[in-house]
């Protein structure tokens, strides 16, 4: 405890001061040296402890709001402090940091309660924004008549105040018109971490989920990185074989099963960082589901409108194949999908009637992708498909499935409609209305999604 109060006194501790505190705990001098400059730059208060006890005896004083710690530490490591740390303060966020972890080590520290995992060496503006959400987070833990904006004693803004975070807008997702049921705003209550194999580059990749304040949106980054890309139809660069967002040197793909969860969650504000693209997980959506229900969905404030459809919208793709699809109004969200294959899938057709989250579990997120054994030559030399495995795919021969059981008899049509409904959430808000298509993919949902934000745009003017 002597040595702990001689660390206080040399930082000029208690506190005095009624800006932000973050703590920051490394054995590394000149890391917590680094990061002790960049915060107190922009404005934060900062303390600094070597070890886990020294952490603990900090916090018990100090209440930071923040703490940085690292995983890998003499005595103990980053969760252990953490646990240890949460008994006596209860108000601080957690971001942890690691040069060498494992994903079993990020997602305990996420089950433990840790707002966000960053790995070293550090991208500071990632770093400062991910201080900024966790701040956020805070400030929605508190009790609202115990939520105040701090000043410094020269008058500027504290960190305190979190200001709007810096991701980029556009104006669909929150916008009034075509307005059906005000549906209310959601995020989710605590950051997760997923890990799977990417279907078309082949490369395991980690998948981290982070709550986003009101009127944020859904946005897609690359972990290490601040920037990001809207999940809106403007950012739609390719169609190919899965559904991919770009914006500068921001993309990610093989969006739509994630989508589809999202939007039968009615979940408006959340980001979505990965490598790239989306893990496929077992090819369906069931994964996404199971997430969203550990992590529990947080209810927040403002006004999110469902997208009444107001007329017939059309667009027809391939002739030859009979594509076409269209989008109408109807009091619910329905979609009746033909698909009309060669033997041995043949002709399938489905009406999904959305009611809750329990009909889409059990009617159309347990649905898988599928392919063709005969497509998968093509597909490998055009350098998709690597990730296509036994239990991630249903593969499709001229005698029958190669590799699976179906879920069900006509699992291949649901999966069509699973896809439908994360594409079409590209508009930004949850649909009200009837989706008739036939043998259409994702570049025809795009290009019906356009066709509405035409008529969006010119009611707007």
């Amino acid at each position: 405890m002597e040595q702990v109060s001689s660390a206080l006194r040399q930082q000029q501790m208690p506190r005095s001061s009624t800006r932000a505190l973050v703590l920051i705990v490394d054995d590394e001098d000149s890391i917590s040296s680094t990061l002790a400059d960049v915060f107190r730059d922009e404005g934060y208060e900062v303390a600094l402890a070597h070890t886990g006890p020294e952490a603990l005896e900090m916090a018990t004083i100090l209440q930071p709001e923040l703490m940085f710690l690292d995983i890998w530490m003499p005595g103990w490591d980053g969760i252990e402090t953490m646990e240890r740390v949460r008994a006596v303060s209860p108000l601080t966020e957690y971001v942890v940091m690691s040069g060498h972890a494992t994903i079993s080590n990020a997602l305990e520290a996420t089950r433990r309660g840790a707002f966000d995992f960053i790995e070293k060496p550090l991208d500071l503006e990632s770093l400062l924004l991910s201080a900024a959400r966790a701040l956020e987070r805070r400030q929605l833990r508190i009790e609202p008549e115990t939520r105040e904006t701090r000043t410094t004693n020269d008058g500027t803004s504290s960190p305190t105040a979190v200001s709007r975070l810096p991701l980029l807008r556009h104006a669909g997702a929150f916008s009034n018109r075509f307005a059906g049921e005000n549906v209310g705003q959601r995020t989710i209550r605590r950051s997760v971490i997923l890990y799977g194999q990417c279907l078309h580059s082949g490369q395991k990749s980690g998948l981290i989920l982070e709550p986003l304040p009101p009127n944020s949106g859904i946005h897609f980054a690359r972990i290490g990185d601040s920037k990001s890309v809207p999940a809106y139809v403007d950012y739609v660069e390719s169609t190919a074989y899965a559904t991919k967002l770009a914006h500068g040197a921001v993309s990610v793909s093989t969006i739509e099963h994630l989508l589809a969860a999202l939007h039968t969650y009615r979940i408006s504000n959340l980001l979505v960082k990965c490598n790239a693209e989306v893990p496929i997980f077992d090819g369906s959506s069931l994964e996404f589901c199971r997430i969203f229900e550990d992590a529990g969905i947080e209810e927040q404030p403002g006004d999110w409108h469902e997208l009444k459809i107001d007329r017939t919208y059309r667009f027809s793709g391939n002739s030859a194949r009979g594509e076409e699809i269209t989008l109408e109004p109807h009091d619910g969200f329905e979609i009746e999908y033909i698909l009309d294959y060669p033997k041995p899938i043949g002709r399938q057709t489905i009406v999904y009637r959305h009611r809750d989250v329990e009909s889409f579990k059990s009617e159309i997120a347990p649905a898988r992708t599928f392919g063709f054994l005969k497509d998968i030559g093509q597909l490998q030399k055009a350098g998709l498909a690597a990730g296509g495995r036994l239990d991630n795919f249903i593969l499709i021969g001229d005698d029958g499935i190669v590799n699976t059981e179906l879920r069900f008899p006509d699992e291949p049509v649901r999966h069509k409609v699973l896809d439908a409904i994360g594409d079409l959430f590209l508009i930004g808000r949850p649909l009200r209305g009837k989706v008739r298509a036939v043998m259409t993919g994702h570049s025809d949902n795009v290009r019906v999604l356009a066709e509405l934000k035409k008529a969006l745009v010119a009611d707007e003017s």
